[in-house]
């Protein structure tokens, strides 16, 4: 399979990905990508590490976040993905901050919830499974562990006790806004961007939702990106895909948007491999010639 020579939405260990930076920065130096963005959630903690071996074996690392918010859709989750930020940006640090607090605490919360249910879970094991906030996949990986009898994969899991839908679901008591990420973003010297917008929105849906958040700030959308490789849509037909990616193109380019792309990467046989979806060298270089640090 070929793959994209820059790839602008990888996850670490500092979030819910399996490597360490530096170690995901060598896979993709190993797998011919020129260029990878490193965008764990809600934490810059792994972006140093992933910048210093960057230099030391020559692959470009830009220094990202993916800050989830909430107010672009009535009640419901979004990420806002940065990228060129001043990953030691006082501002975005306590900011971030913020929202950790807030992500361990839901955490802590629905762990007491499942514990309730009578299954075989602690706080402590789930959250030494992470060098940042443990995820709801953490949680499923310690329920799959602990109570085997019960659970036979970590779907299953998902769809009946972590999904929106499910019996321990638990929302975040608070978020930041789509205006808060993106000022927050911006003044570490950074541009905003929707990720994976199909996940939302189908593109014919999509052009008033876009337009408000535009005026709050945005400059992008992730156009590339593997769809069919993580939920909602695994498993989703290729031409499913194309149209999500053909339409989110074209509305890009109608309200004058940046346009970026990636896989998602979690970690090896987790979902999209390296460089799977993302954008091509001229692409790549067009983009940083676009933004060019304008706000």
């Amino acid at each position: 399979m070929s793959i994209y020579p820059v790839d602008l939405h990888t996850h670490t260990n500092f979030s819910d990905g399996d490597l360490r930076p530096s170690e995901l920065v060598r896979e993709a130096k190993a797998a011919g990508l020129i260029a990878l963005g490193v965008t764990d959630h809600d934490n810059v903690g792994g972006v140093e590490e992933a910048l210093e071996e960057g230099r030391a074996i020559g692959i470009e690392v830009v220094p990202g976040v993916e800050i989830s918010v909430e107010g672009a859709l009535e009640k419901r989750e979004v990420h806002i993905l940065g990228y060129f930020i001043n990953h030691r940006d006082e501002g975005l640090r306590s900011l971030l901050q913020r929202v950790v607090k807030a992500r361990e605490e839901q955490k802590i919360r629905q762990i007491r919830l499942l514990q309730s249910f009578g299954f075989k879970i602690e706080v402590e094991e789930v959250f030494a499974r992470t060098k940042g906030v443990p995820g709801r996949l953490h949680i499923a990986q310690v329920l799959l562990e602990r109570n085997p009898e019960r659970f036979q994969s970590i779907q299953q899991i998902f769809d009946e006790y972590l999904s929106r839908k499910g019996k321990a679901y638990v929302r975040r008591e608070w978020y930041l806004s789509v205006s808060e990420a993106v000022e927050a973003i911006k003044k570490a010297g950074g541009m905003a961007v929707l990720a994976h917008p199909g996940v939302y929105k189908r593109p014919d849906e999509a052009e008033g939702w876009l337009l408000a958040m535009k005026s709050q700030g945005l400059n992008g959308l992730e156009v590339c990106y593997a769809y069919d490789k993580n939920r909602p849509y695994v498993g989703a037909s290729a031409d499913f895909v194309a149209e999500l990616i053909s339409g989110y193109s074209s509305l890009a380019e109608g309200l004058g948007l940046l346009k970026t792309g990636g896989s998602d990467f979690h970690g090896n046989g987790r979902g999209a491999t390296l460089g799977e979806k993302g954008l091509t060298l001229e692409e790549f270089e067009n983009l940083k010639k676009l933004w060019g640090g304008k706000s």
